[in-house]
């Protein structure tokens, strides 16, 4: 009895690999001209999923303004989300090109740039699925502000590619 469950959720898991991996791919998979990073406002996404910003909207609101405003935020969120997650597919190209150098430790950067882009995209396609989960319900969960650490990681990373090819 306890077999179906378990099929179903292996199933479910399967699925959403697949999907992970056709948008990392496809995404990812242009190698024509990089074009540049799309802008993203880390300080307003940063407090669009500040906890402590959510509390103080939770107390200083009507429940159902409360509900009304978060949802907007969520939205907000969820379109930096989508550009983050954009730029690190642009990001995979960058350091997928890099990899290819003859000098070890450039294309050795490179492929941890491919890396970091690539667990960026994860997170930023569970964060995607976990902020729409929270806009049907915004008093249950909140989107993480992770993502913007992780995005100013790799592309300070990426950043200091063009440094390494220079020299």
């Amino acid at each position: 009895m306890a077999v179906i469950p378990i099929v179903a959720f292996a199933a479910v898991a399967i699925v959403f690999l697949l999907f992970l991996s056709y948008q990392v791919w496809w995404q990812s998979g242009n190698t024509e001209e990089i074009e540049t990073l799309s802008p993203v406002d880390l300080e307003a996404f940063r407090n669009l999923t500040d906890p402590q910003e959510v509390d103080f909207l939770r107390v200083n609101l009507s429940s159902k303004e409360f509900r009304r405003i978060q949802r907007l935020r969520l939205r907000a969120a969820a379109v930096y989300i989508s550009a983050i997650s954009q730029n690190a597919g642009r990001l995979v190209v960058v350091g997928r090109s890099v990899s290819a150098h003859p000098d070890t430790d450039i294309a050795a950067a490179g492929l941890d740039v491919v890396h970091r882009a690539l667990q960026l995209k994860l997170w930023c396609s569970l964060a995607l699925v976990k902020v729409n989960a929270t806009i049907v319900c915004p008093t249950l969960l909140s989107p993480s502000t992770k993502i913007a650490d992780r995005y100013l990681d790799v592309t300070s990373l990426t950043a200091s590619l063009p440094k390494k090819l220079a020299a």
